[in-house]
């Protein structure tokens, strides 16, 4: 069996006694059927699988897809009259990202097709990921961190969070990315505080903690990573919080392994903040899935169902943030296994950084 067939059975698991699933989440599409651009939607049934494209996009698809490739012009009019010549009677969609026009026009078309929302499912077709998605993820990471590690040794005291951001794109592009995996948070001083603080027109100063969160896109794959230095030498409050989210991360990566809930990974790092006074500043889960998506699934928190297997690609991410004053965060991208874990972040954080 082919890698794409092999896929291709991974997706038809699904069917379940369904008649067709029809993927229409751009990174699901191309997970399927190998097209990487937009605006497509995949059919398949236990016996075909089915590309819908629009002019813009037949040429791409036709060299790209491992899949039949059909050009229209009505989307739901022609996918509709297709899946009557294959008498479809039950139809999987992705509910979760399926608009509502789309809904309500297919709703009227599909009259004599059972949909079924599939949306809670399908989300999990991606979260498992077999050796190749592992090794691109892993130089995805590896070109963010060698991207980082330059941008610190050029200095960015001094500089804006815009500029250092921008910075650190343009080299992981150098490296060989095809962009960030998603938009570049550098957060200085109290905005360091922020969880989600993106990169300002702040300058940052002397004696400041700086987060930086970021990642890289390789050939469709993600990378996270999140890394806090200080601009200076670190205080004796800072060292400590540093300390504890760190050893939150460590005894999390420690409880890694298949089979091990999600939930009680994170457990592992709240109880430790909880007993140290600091679970009350980390308001976030401890991580997600990382993929084709910066953001995939299993979830790792407190109110995750996920159970870990092995071939899921998580985050480990920590934080703990003191309003007006800094945050801390430290996140590592971890490969789960049978009895552990295997990280493919690269950067140190067993140490504060310490830069200029």
């Amino acid at each position: 069996m082919s890698y794409w067939e092999q896929r291709l059975a991974k997706a038809r698991s699904y069917l379940k006694g369904l008649d067709a699933i029809m993927l229409s989440s751009r990174y699901n599409v191309t997970y399927v059927t190998g097209y990487t651009g937009s605006d497509a939607v995949s059919v398949f049934t236990d016996t075909t699988s089915d590309l819908f494209v629009d002019s813009r996009n037949t040429l791409q698809a036709r060299e790209e897809a491992h899949a039949q490739v059909y050009e229209i012009r009505k989307r739901w009019e022609e996918i509709y009259e297709h899946l009557r010549g294959l008498n479809v009677k039950t139809v999987g969609i992705e509910s979760n990202v399926l608009d509502v026009d789309s809904f309500l026009q297919m709703k009227n078309l599909f009259v004599d097709i059972q949909m079924t929302p599939m949306g809670g499912q399908l989300k999990y077709l991606r979260a498992v990921k077999d050796p190749s998605e592992t090794a691109l993820i892993a130089e995805a990471a590896r070109i963010a961190g060698e991207a980082l590690t330059q941008v610190l040794a050029a200095g960015i005291v001094g500089r804006r969070e815009i500029d250092v951001a921008f910075d650190l794109e343009c080299a992981m592009r150098r490296l060989g990315a095809s962009g960030p995996s998603f938009e570049i948070i550098v957060a200085s001083g109290p905005r360091s505080a922020m969880p989600h603080g993106a990169a300002s027109e702040k300058v940052i100063g002397k004696g400041e903690a700086v987060v930086f969160d970021y990642g890289s896109l390789y050939k469709g794959y993600a990378s996270d990573e999140t890394c806090t230095v200080f601009t200076g030498e670190p205080d004796a409050e800072f060292a400590e919080v540093y300390g504890h989210v760190r050893k939150a991360q460590s005894l999390a990566i420690d409880g890694l392994s298949a089979g091990v809930k999600a939930s009680v990974v994170d457990r592992l790092a709240r109880d430790y903040l909880e007993g140290v006074g600091l679970a009350r500043y980390f308001g976030h889960g401890l991580g997600h899935g990382v993929g084709m998506e910066v953001h995939e699934m299993p979830v790792v928190s407190h109110l995750s169902k996920d159970t870990l297997e092995k071939g899921m690609v998580v985050t480990i991410e920590p934080g703990v943030y003191l309003a007006g004053r800094f945050g801390v965060r430290i996140e590592d991208t971890v490969l789960i296994t049978d009895n552990s874990c295997k990280r493919l972040t690269n950067l140190d954080k067993d140490s504060i950084k310490v830069t200029t």
